[in-house]
């Protein structure tokens, strides 16, 4: 039976001809619907660029010098190596693809700047390749990678043809909201709550939990406590650190509290939680560092 277009999936096609490969290898296709606060972190390796696409709602991709914010239909390329961290502002629904090869580079390159470039209206040229690949694996299984790199080419030229390749001038939030969740996801840690956000955005508390629900959809308190939570999930798939550590490091102000709250938004104790993850994926899925400080 087909998988509901929404549900969280990874698709991996088989290797290309070698030729093709060379030229165009779409490695890997991901649907990832995230809540408010839901974090991936994911990879892009060495010649390597990644694709990302805000097909429905707000999202932010981050990494150690870099942070940007997808309001929906945007999209944004990466051709730099590293890590990135993609999280929601409101619900989501983001797409991904990771591709390789000489005409990737060809297609891409000149369009960068700093590593990067943002496509006001790629999210469907992204989300059309994603669904192509889902139903080609629903209806075949594994899809055959000179196939998917034929996509990849479509999808390629699709976003070379829109007009628009530079970074948009609106989000899609408030100035308010913007300002808020760049806050949030960086300071998290050290953040002591919305008294002092409030304070360092010059405005009144009543006024910022007001403007940050309207635009984000949940109160600016409950999307602090989602981010923590989510980091919390990532150190928490490190079996060598201690409950303490963990409360600690995403923000909370002790163990006992951090349980209560983790229990709250995830419905396991922390300790249930590093019991559902299989060992195989605990010892392959690391913690992604905390947020730097600008």
């Amino acid at each position: 039976m087909p998988q509901h277009p929404e549900q969280t999936r990874e698709i991996l096609p088989s290797p290309a001809d070698s030729a093709v490969e060379e030229l165009l290898c779409l490695q890997c296709g991901r649907v990832l619907p995230l809540a408010p606060g839901d974090a991936q972190v994911l990879r892009c390796g060495e010649c390597a660029y990644l694709l990302a696409a805000a097909v429905r709602g707000n999202l932010t991709v981050s990494s150690y010098d870099q942070y940007a914010l997808l309001s929906q239909g945007q999209a944004l390329v990466l051709g730099t190596p590293g890590s990135y961290t993609l999280q929601a502002v409101s619900q989501c629904l983001c797409m991904t693809v990771t591709l390789q090869g000489e005409a990737a580079r060809r297609l891409l390159q000149d369009r960068l700047e700093a590593g990067r470039a943002y496509v006001t209206q790629g999210a469907a040229v992204i989300r059309a390749a994603v669904a192509a690949l889902a139903v080609l694996e629903d209806e075949q299984g594994q899809v055959d990678g000179t196939l998917a790199s034929t996509h990849a080419y479509t999808m390629l030229t699709g976003l070379r043809s829109l007009a628009s390749c530079v970074k948009p001038s609106g989000s899609g939030l408030s100035p308010l909201a913007e300002s808020a969740t760049a806050i949030i996801q960086e300071e998290f840690p050290y953040l002591e709550g919305m008294d002092e956000l409030a304070q360092r955005l010059e405005v009144s508390k009543a006024h910022l939990i007001r403007t940050f629900t309207k635009s984000v959809g949940i109160s600016p308190g409950k999307y602090l406590t989602r981010v923590r939570v989510e980091y919390a999930k990532l150190l928490l798939r490190d079996e060598d650190v201690s409950v303490t550590y963990v409360a600690e490091a995403a923000g909370f102000a002790n163990a006992n509290y951090f349980s209560k709250v983790f229990r709250r938004e995830t419905g396991m104790s922390p300790s249930e939680y590093l019991e559902s993850i299989p060992a195989q994926r605990r010892s392959t899925l690391r913690p992604m560092k905390a947020p730097p400080l600008w």
